[in-house]
């Protein structure tokens, strides 16, 4: 006697791959961007050697939350939720303290301070997408 095994697919909506593969990208964009210090110029080499030990943590935190997080949307895990939410506090965490306290924009110039934002922005509207996505019981 033999047991099937039912196995179901769950698809996944098309917007959810969309939100994944752009997330990832501009977070490929923010740790390129980490590794590459010495693309920022001479002003930015001599901001970022300044740079507390505590925000480079927090940054790294922001880069591998925000690029793992996508992956476990696609994998369709309740954890992207979290993990998204981590991503957003720590990108909203730097850029108060970088905007805020450091001379970010005059350091870094506009595009960069402009790109910054907008990985602030996708990680908040992120976060809330994955929050979206387990509320109609996509994640598990």
């Amino acid at each position: 006697m033999t047991a099937s095994i039912r196995t179901s697919v769950i698809r996944r909506p098309w917007h959810l791959w969309v939100a994944a593969a752009l997330t990832a990208a501009i977070y490929l964009g923010d740790a390129r961007d980490y590794l590459a210090l010495d693309q920022s110029g001479p002003g930015g080499i001599a901001y970022f050697a300044d740079y507390p030990v505590a925000l480079h943590a927090v940054w790294m935190v922001d880069i591998t939350a925000g690029l793992v997080a996508p992956c476990l949307l696609l994998a369709l895990s309740r954890w992207a939720v979290p993990v998204a939410a981590v991503a957003a506090a720590a990108q909203a965490v730097l850029l108060v303290v970088t905007f805020g306290f450091g001379d970010r924009w005059d350091a870094l110039g506009a595009a960069t301070s402009w790109f910054d934002l907008g990985i602030g922005v996708v990680a908040v509207l992120f976060a809330g997408y994955c929050w979206a996505m387990r509320r109609r019981n996509l994640l598990s």
